[in-house]
């Protein structure tokens, strides 16, 4: 979420005090310490200390450049250090010799309306002789779906303090953010516990997966999936069999079909399909009709299957489930009850009713499916229709696994799509997504456009075991320049076809456009199929 507001917003909010959860030492709220018998001479060792700031995830140009703004001094009290994405952040405190540490303190902001948040909890850790202990995290005592403009403090003490060369605090970053007021106090000549009294920091070692390959388990046979946007928008939003044609094989400006190209369709409402028992039951009845979307895919399948010799192939089809936020939402009624997301007493998180909505959807989506009897098509997933984990939101972790066990419970896994810097990216699996692929939002950015933001894409894909989308804006010169650059990005850093499993987002209908288009208008069709048929794409870094 962009921060442009925050120029003309007010960040200085009454501090209220609020108590963090106790664990080593002692915690303490916004209006000072809990821990007992504290020294009450002790020495103020921020200053005496040299201080740094590091990015624990993989850095990103484009939220590094979002960060210059709010670049205020960490450890002063009248302005904010923002952090954008990136994973956790990690403040660092080095002294010349060991000193004996007894409080820590550093104080967070949350302005809902804004997208700042409270960190889920602050890990303090020490050093002794290059080894580092954790005194524990230390979790946010407030939800972050609390939408009040508020600071919390997150802090660790001791009466007894810890020795230690330097302190570190460890603050995970999700989407923004703002901390300020960090100290450290303690004393030079007292001689604390030693640090290595505490737990080590042990380092992960875990392998990273490497990407999504269409051979995993999890990724169901999908190499290249088309996204498909139906239900609005005219023209647009409207497949005939024409239309399919050109997108399930490579057809040359003579007309002539001649290669495989897609080999999956992802179906998708256009956000104007409004989230309601009667705009997603209009949406399945444009899904489902004859002679265009799913019925026109079917068409088209036998078309192109005659003209490659390929009997009896089925083309994959991914169908989305929708995505109901929590709020003031009147849904419409489910068996005669009226089904609404905002909560109440005895449900405060709207899990009923969302969870209500998700499997009428799903009892209306399998049974159009099974009626309809496509024998050219094969369903082969759900796509969560979300591009991001919206952890500050009521009960969003157990909806996202409710909608995965129900999926499941029809033997369908459940794919995502988010976009880069998206919530809950690093939690894919653990949310109850059964693959996933990340869109590196690399083409939107146009002419200003870093190519480091592909390789932190497949970085990202490769520590994670993802897959990657391809995006395609627009079919002009300078877009195609664009897109050029981030197909041969993904061919540098080995994310190829057959060496990843590759979604694509094309506007509406851009690839298609492209297809019935001459000259450089063309090229974008013509890039794509050799791409997917596993040329390599010159030009990257």
């Amino acid at each position: 979420m962009a921060l442009c507001a925050l120029a003309a917003a007010s960040l200085d909010p009454p501090r209220i005090a609020l108590a963090a959860a106790a664990g080593t030492g002692s915690a303490t709220g916004a209006a000072g310490s809990e821990g007992a018998n504290v020294s009450s001479a002790m020495t103020d060792l921020t200053s005496q200390g040299a201080l740094s700031i590091a990015v624990s995830g993989i850095p990103d140009a484009t939220f590094a450049r979002e960060e210059t703004s709010y670049q205020s001094d960490v450890t002063q009290m009248s302005g904010w250090r923002g952090f954008s994405h990136q994973g956790s952040r990690t403040i660092t405190l080095t002294f010349t010799s060991p000193v004996d540490v007894k409080s820590i303190h550093i104080q967070a902001l949350q302005n809902f309306s804004l997208g700042i948040y409270f960190p889920s909890d602050v890990e303090f850790q020490f050093d002794q002789n290059g080894q580092w202990y954790t005194a524990g995290q230390r979790p946010s005592a407030i939800p972050q779906s609390d939408q009040r403009v508020m600071t919390q403090t997150f802090a660790w003490s001791s009466a007894a303090g810890i020795e230690a060369s330097a302190v570190r605090l460890v603050i995970p970053v999700d989407v923004w953010v703002f901390v300020n007021g960090f100290d450290v106090q303690g004393s030079r000549t007292e001689r604390g516990l030693a640090a290595s009294t505490l737990p080590k920091v042990v380092a992960a070692s875990i392998k990273a997966p490497g990407p999504l390959l269409p051979s995993a388990p999890n990724a169901a046979g999908i190499r290249n999936m088309l996204l498909v946007q139906t239900g609005a928008n005219g023209s647009q939003g409207t497949w005939s069999v024409q239309d399919f044609e050109p997108m399930l094989a490579y057809v040359t400006e003579r007309g002539q079909m001649t290669k495989p190209l897609f080999d999956t369709m992802l179906f998708l409402p256009y956000g104007s399909v409004q989230d309601t028992e009667q705009g997603l039951s209009a949406y399945l009845q444009d899904l489902f009709a004859p002679g265009k979307q799913l019925s026109a895919l079917n068409q088209a399948v036998a078309v192109v299957n005659q003209a490659l010799h390929r009997p009896g192939y089925q083309e994959k089809v991914v169908l989305s489930l929708p995505y109901f936020a929590y709020g003031l939402i009147d849904f419409g009624a489910v068996d005669g009850k009226d089904v609404q997301f905002d909560g109440g007493s005895g449900d405060p998180n709207g899990l009923a009713g969302r969870e209500q909505a998700e499997t009428w959807y799903v009892h209306q989506l399998l049974d159009d499916w099974k009626k309809a009897d496509f024998k050219n098509l094969k369903l082969v997933g759900f796509y969560w229709n979300e591009e991001q984990y919206r952890q500050t939101m009521p009960g969003e972790a157990p909806y996202i696994q409710f909608a995965s066990a129900l999926a499941k419970a029809n033997n369908l896994p459940l794919f995502w799509i988010p976009y880069y810097g998206a919530g809950g990216v690093w939690q894919w699996q653990s949310l109850g997504f059964t693959a996933a692929w990340i869109q590196p939002n690399f083409v939107e950015q146009g002419q200003q456009a870093d190519l480091a933001r592909m390789t932190n894409a497949t970085e990202t894909a490769s520590r994670l075991g993802l897959g990657v989308e391809v995006e395609l804006t627009g079919i002009d010169v300078e877009h195609q320049a664009v897109y050029d650059s981030s197909l041969a990005q993904l061919s540098a850093d080995g994310y190829g076809t057959g060496e990843a499993s590759h979604a694509y987002y094309d506007g509406s209908k851009l690839l298609l456009t492209s297809e019935r288009s001459q000259g450089s208008e063309r090229i974008a069709y013509d890039t794509t199929a050799s791409f997917i048929a596993g040329v390599g794409i010159h030009g990257g870094s």
